[in-house]
């Protein structure tokens, strides 16, 4: 009895410790109005050190906010990741929570690639883009 619960023990004790070692990377770009800010959020660095925004676009679909992003590759490896666009309110609320999948994509050395998306609801006045590996 004693040699099942410390086999089962052990068992969730590396399940436990395998999941730990998960690393979830995001880096966050906030774009407001006309102006850019680049904020990175990281757990390790490989998204973050190697993507940079190089340019950003922003207009009206109608009443709705739509925006366009070019992403560009620094490393001399290519990058595969998922993406997707955070709408947010004037008041900073998080706009269509639940409607958002993640996107792949990937770019090779050196590459530019451009993202584009349109707001969920007229309410969205800013965005982050969010990726991770």
């Amino acid at each position: 009895m004693k040699k099942a619960l410390l086999n089962k023990f052990i068992v969730v004790f590396a399940v436990s410790a395998l999941s730990a070692c998960a690393v979830n990377e995001t880096a966050t770009v906030k774009v407001e109005g006309q102006t850019v800010t680049q904020v990175i959020e990281s757990n390790s660095g490989v998204l973050s050190d190697n993507l940079q925004i190089i340019d950003t676009h922003t207009g009206y679909a109608g009443d709705l906010l739509k925006a366009q992003v070019s992403i560009k590759n620094d490393s001399g490896d290519g990058l595969s990741f998922r993406y997707k666009f955070k709408w947010l309110d004037k008041a900073g609320f998080e706009i269509g929570v639940d409607g958002r999948p993640w996107t792949p994509i990937s770019i090779t050395s050196f590459e530019t690639r451009s993202i584009q998306a349109v707001a969920p609801n007229a309410s969205a006045t800013t965005f982050n883009i969010q990726v991770q590996n």
